[in-house]
């Protein structure tokens, strides 16, 4: 995942960027670095910062990448197999929007197109328009700061720029002349909306400063689900013909219909997995620089809680990595005060997962790395770091989660090891498509079948304006590529038009560690997983015991109070 930074200047001259603001951006892309300064009119100058980590392509494609035509910077991964594996994707990206000579219908038309997680700014000089976007789901990081000398987008920023989150709902044009912005669909390339960028931040800010509960959306009454009362029926009857967890799942895989759904699931998953661990040079951190030798250190790492969806993801991945490399279980543990000890509850799942896939796949060497944080050391570089990264996401819950995950992506075992690898396999997006959050059995059992579907689209709605970005930004800080099989387009495709049956079962009589995520259990099971498959869900930030249960998580935390 690369870093980039772009400030359109109305002074001639920088009055955001500093030193630390673009040491924060290299440590997204340590492999190169390069700048460009374009002058707009005698007035209106546009700086361009861009980071590199080379993952796609034969070579280092040093960015930002520059033409008559055009200037690109361009942040993330795009899994699309009819793509030419020897050229940077970067490289094909600028081949097709210098193509377009200006005419933003097909500009519009390119981005819409693009498939995979991504941040782009491109400059059209002809035309003298910005473009701007995140894809639609919203896997990366893109912010954005105004005040009356710059127009400032970057993959990170930190809390004394008081910024928004550029919303992935939206493709967007900034005619610079007329300080006008056009709001394209991922659907259509005429204008949806137009605002000057003073009336879209506040629009932007309003709705990022909403908690989750008022955080609501438009739904359509006409498409009301019209549920299949047989194989509804059926789960019910062998959830209460059978007391073992086990038998239900074993009874409920010789239903056809759900058979068929376990087994479309798992081949899409396992494609997203492999197109994932394929597209990169297959180099650790220590032989990158190294064109001509081999490697065999370990390339891949997985977040690894021990719970379903990161077990899932080390079980496939087993497959699509060499042989010879090692694959690191990045497991992470809190120590909150002077009694307490590093035996969390993730750490415990954990352990208790990798012997199961020690059985699963004997060939493999497992690296179990745990990595223990005093609070002396979270409290450091929360103040230091971490309360930067996560910004503009501000609260206890937020800071929780950010430290958790930035303390993992370093790598930095209890041996003082850290992991050399570069690309990081993450579950998010798992929870919100198969319904695996209290709040999914909380909504069938007030309103049934039609409350869990609106709880489930409700989720998948808001999926782009909560963790994602906020997750990248803390990830990538170590200069690894954090990757999310589940948050793949074909695999998210497909989900969303199942009916929420086929999802989860949050019934009685399918509690929590079978009814919740019921499916993704399905397709552990099948995949010949037993012991992790009945796991019941639990938040990362309990897991690790970063949590302080006496403060509210939607709290502002400290770090951001001034």
């Amino acid at each position: 995942m690369c870093g980039i930074f772009c400030e359109l200047s109305y002074c001639g001259t920088s009055k955001v960027k500093n030193e630390e603001m673009l040491q924060r951006i290299r440590n997204r892309g340590p492999d190169c670095v390069h700048s460009s300064c374009v002058a707009v009119d005698k007035d209106i100058n546009i700086f361009l910062y861009g980071s590199v980590l080379w993952m796609q392509g034969a070579t280092q494609t040093v960015q930002p990448v520059e033409n008559d035509v055009g200037i690109l910077l361009f942040n993330g991964d795009i899994f699309d197999e009819t793509w030419d594996t020897g050229i940077s994707d970067t490289l094909v990206i600028m081949d097709k929007l210098s193509n377009c000579y200006s005419c933003e219908q097909e500009i519009i038309s390119v981005l819409q197109a693009l498939k995979g997680p991504f941040s782009i700014v491109y400059y059209d000089k002809l035309g003298k328009n910005l473009y701007f976007c995140r894809d639609r789901i919203g896997r990366t990081s893109l912010l954005c700061y105004k005040d009356e000398y710059s127009f400032v987008l970057a993959s990170v920023l930190d809390r004394k720029h008081k910024c928004i989150e550029v919303p992935a709902t939206y493709i967007y044009k900034l005619n610079i002349g007329a300080n006008k912005l056009s709001l394209y669909t991922w659907k259509q390339t005429k204008i949806a909306e137009e605002h000057s960028i003073e009336e879209w931040i506040q629009i932007v800010q309003k709705q990022q400063d909403l908690p989750d509960d008022e955080f609501t959306f438009e739904f359509d009454l006409n498409s009301e689900i019209h549920y299949e009362d047989e194989i509804i029926t059926q789960i019910q009857s062998i959830a209460s013909s059978q007391t073992s967890k086990l038998s239900i799942m074993q009874e409920l895989l010789e239903n056809n219909i759900i058979m068929r759904t376990v087994k479309e699931i798992t081949e899409l998953l396992e494609r997203s997995v492999k197109i994932r661990l394929h597209k990169q040079p297959q180099k650790c951190k220590m032989c990158i620089q190294e064109p001509q030798a081999s490697c065999n250190h370990c390339t891949v790492g997985i977040l690894f809680s021990g719970g379903l969806d990161c077990t899932i993801l080390a079980l496939l991945a087993d497959k699509y990595v060499p042989k010879d490399q090692p694959i690191d279980l990045i497991n992470v543990a809190f120590k909150m005060s002077d009694n307490a000890h590093y035996d969390v509850p993730d750490r415990i799942t954990g352990k208790q997962s990798l012997e199961e896939l020690k059985q699963k796949c004997k060939s493999r060497q497992w690296v179990f790395r745990e990595i223990n944080v005093p609070k002396e050391k979270l409290n450091q570089y929360q103040a230091s770091t971490i309360g930067d990264l996560v910004y503009p996401r501000y609260t206890i819950l937020d800071e929780s989660l950010g430290s958790a995950l930035w303390f993992a992506a370093m790598g930095e075992d209890d041996k003082d090891i850290l992991t050399p690898c570069r690309v990081l396999l993450l579950g998010s997006g798992a929870d919100e498509l198969f319904g695996g959050y209290v709040r999914h059995r909380n909504a069938f059992k007030r309103h049934g079948w039609d409350g869990l579907s609106r709880e489930l689209l409700l989720d998948w709605k808001r999926i782009s304006f909560r963790n994602l970005a906020r997750d990248n930004r803390v990830i990538c800080d170590h200069g690894r590529q954090p990757r999310i099989p589940y948050l793949d387009e074909e695999l998210t495709d497909y989900v969303l038009k199942l009916k929420p049956y086929l999802k989860c079962f949050p019934s009685e009589n399918l509690p929590c560690g079978i009814g919740d995520k019921l499916m993704l259990r399905l397709v552990a099971f099948n995949l010949g997983l037993t012991e992790v498959v009945t796991l019941p869900k639990r938040a990362l930030q309990f897991g690790s015991r970063i949590a302080n249960k006496k403060e509210k998580g939607s709290d502002i935390s400290k770090t951001f109070i001034i």
